[in-house]
């Protein structure tokens, strides 16, 4: 016990000494007192992994972190973003503005939509990280193909995958089973932590440090408490950072203005699946969701 408070002890102090060399940004402490500090820039995560503990896993989020919807005057469009579904989800079903069947029409719009990174130099800053990566998203298994292409298209490498889940390509979830492919983990909808524990038990690896993007700060501390709890033999330091880049904390909410471009770009989609896919639309805009 003595042993273990001493190398948790360490860990804090790693983590005051780094803070206290870099003010650009500041690291998170051990896993038992996770601190997350919030970054805009990409650029920002570059010093954490460079001075973490090796070996370190570098663990990236999706939307919002790596990418967004596309450039609109000063701001992002809002229709199908991160925001779009989280104010989507808030009404419940038979809200004002909900959409018909919200999660396949998330399946399909990550069939059809086009996103970008959410820096123009995104994709460079990542793929020359130095480290393990393990891209781990809320999304569902069936928007991995839309998933794989944006990333792709977006410019980030898709990375091999962790040492000893070679051939692990299922793991069970929360709602359905998890996929892991190509890098990419998606938990669909199980909590971040307990799935990146499911994940880190079938690597080889024993991580001495994961320094994870995401943002929202609830993933982050998910993980944080998944490690702190799962780690006492070898405690594992966890870096986290909540990439504002994009939205910061609390959300906000959609304006009166973003909600009618909303609701025009809906429209205008229901004539799109109508014309090109009318027999699954009839379904999805009838209600009929399976």
């Amino acid at each position: 016990m003595e042993m273990l408070m001493l190398t948790r002890a360490c860990l804090v102090l790693l983590t005051l000494a780094l803070t206290a060399c870099h003010t650009a940004v500041k690291p998170t402490a051990s896993a038992d007192a996770p601190f997350l500090p919030a970054i805009a820039d990409l650029r920002e995560v570059t010093t954490v992994i460079d001075e973490a503990p090796r070996p370190v896993l570098l663990v990236l989020d999706i939307d919002d972190t790596l990418l967004s919807t596309p450039r609109i005057d000063d701001g992002r469009a809002f229709y199908g973003s991160d925001r779009w579904y989280r104010w989507q989800d808030a009404q419940g079903e038979g809200g004002k503005y909900r959409v018909p069947c919200l999660f396949p029409v998330l399946q399909w719009n990550s069939e059809v939509l086009r996103l970008e990174a959410v820096q123009r130099d995104a994709a460079d800053i990542i793929n020359a990280l130095a480290a393990d990566r393990a891209i781990v998203t809320s999304r569902g298994g069936d928007q991995r193909p839309g998933t794989e292409r944006e990333l792709a298209v977006a410019g980030y490498h898709l990375g091999a995958p962790l040492a000893g889940l070679e051939n692990v390509s299922e793991l069970p979830g929360k709602h359905s089973p998890m996929t892991y492919r190509n890098g990419i983990f998606m938990t669909g909808g199980t909590p971040k932590g307990p799935a990146l524990k499911a994940l880190l038990d079938k690597a080889s690896t024993a991580y001495r440090s994961v320094v994870m993007v995401d943002d929202d700060s609830k993933n982050l501390r998910s993980v944080a408490d998944s490690l702190a709890a799962s780690s006492e033999a070898a405690p594992i330091g966890f870096f986290g950072l909540r990439y504002t880049g994009i939205k910061g904390e609390p959300v906000p909410a959609p304006t009166p203005a973003e909600v009618m471009a909303a609701q025009e770009s809906w429209l205008v989609w229901k004539g799109w699946m109508r014309k090109y896919e009318p027999e699954r639309a009839a379904k999805l805009l009838n209600n009929i969701c399976k």
